[in-house]
């Protein structure tokens, strides 16, 4: 499992906008990557992804900074890749 670039609208572009900080912030860490294409592009022989808002993360929190956190990375992908 893992986060990944929003499909779309307006999570999609925070995302990207915030790329820099985010990596700067979180050790590396980038909102902004696509890693289903590099799965899928990386020549296994079946792919099986989905992909899901994680809207656990998104449960009310005390802290308004921990909800950000959540929503900017709750689109994910879960999967399996075999060669």
């Amino acid at each position: 499992m893992e986060h990944v670039l929003a499909k779309d609208g307006a999570l999609r572009h925070a995302q990207k906008i915030c790329r820099r900080l985010w990596i700067a912030i979180f050790d590396g860490c980038d909102p902004s990557r696509e890693t289903q294409l590099h799965i899928r592009a990386a020549g296994f022989k079946h792919v099986e992804l989905e992909e899901f808002d994680a809207v656990e993360l998104l449960q009310p929190f005390s802290l308004l900074s921990v909800l950000l956190v959540a929503y900017m990375i709750r689109s994910h992908i879960s999967g399996t890749a075999t060669k």
